[in-house]
């Protein structure tokens, strides 16, 4: 976990395959706030328990304590279905939320079917096979050498980025992907959200496409801003700016 900066508190929650270091531009760049960047259960260097569910309420429950009257919640990705899930939760205690690249999937069935343009891996674990397991497993076995090998295999990531893909256990990636990216529906918790709502987006994500944000917040009720701009999916990497300019709006 890393934590940076003085003043309003402000929780970074990473997506799938990540760990803390993802938001390590986002942390130089900032200067206003208390920041902490902890890695989700089963990524990084958090405990990995085999036995533990990785649903949407195992890390709501692994985050709680991390909430404190007033925290901004951020997430990236897969982070942002859990930080919506969060702030749901811990409605009282938040002050605004803001979602970057959030998979607003309208069912799993478009879930699985876009996640299966991602990868090998991700299509296989989407979509339960076997060999999925045995790919991730592999690695696991590996695990050292997949770290030293992945900022070679990784290089459109910061090097302890690309290291830290590797730090993940099948357990904590697979049910995470299934039961959070797919099997769970964010539109229900930002229903629920009575604060500032900001969902950032890259104009040419295709891991989370645009065009189910638009749609989604069309149909939601709750008011909430989208802001899109020049950038893939990756925006709290490649553009620190935009993601701090969009946490100091809600800050202040």
């Amino acid at each position: 976990m890393q934590r940076r900066g003085t003043g309003p508190p402000v929780l970074l929650v990473h997506g799938l395959g990540a760990s803390a270091h993802y938001w390590d531009g986002v942390l130089e760049a900032t200067g206003v706030g208390t920041l902490t960047a902890p890695d989700l259960l089963g990524f990084g260097r958090s405990p990995a328990p085999p036995e533990a569910a990785y649903d949407l309420a195992c890390h709501v429950a692994a985050l709680d304590p991390l909430i404190e009257p007033g925290t901004v919640v951020v997430g990236h990705s897969t982070g942002a279905i859990v930080a919506a899930g969060l702030a749901a939760a811990r409605r009282s205690d938040v002050r605004a939320v803001l979602l970057v690249g959030l998979p607003a999937f309208p069912d799993a069935t478009t879930a699985r079917a876009e996640i299966g343009r991602l990868g090998l891996l991700a299509r296989l674990t989407a979509e339960g096979r076997p060999v999925g397991r045995l790919l991730c497993e592999a690695m696991c076995h590996l695990r050292p050498l997949a770290i030293a090998a992945a900022p070679w295999i990784i290089r459109d990531m910061p090097r302890a980025v690309a290291a830290d893909a590797a730090r993940h256990t099948w357990q904590s990636y697979s049910r995470t992907l299934r039961q959070v990216v797919i099997g769970h529906r964010v539109q229900d918790d930002l229903r629920r959200l009575d604060v500032p709502v900001t969902l950032l987006h890259g104009r040419a994500d295709r891991t989370a496409p645009l065009r189910y944000v638009d749609e989604m917040a069309r149909a939601l009720p709750t008011s909430m801003t989208v802001t899109v701009v020049d950038g893939d999916h990756h925006l709290p990497v490649r553009r620190p700016d935009v993601v701090e300019e969009a946490m100091t709006g809600l800050l202040s």
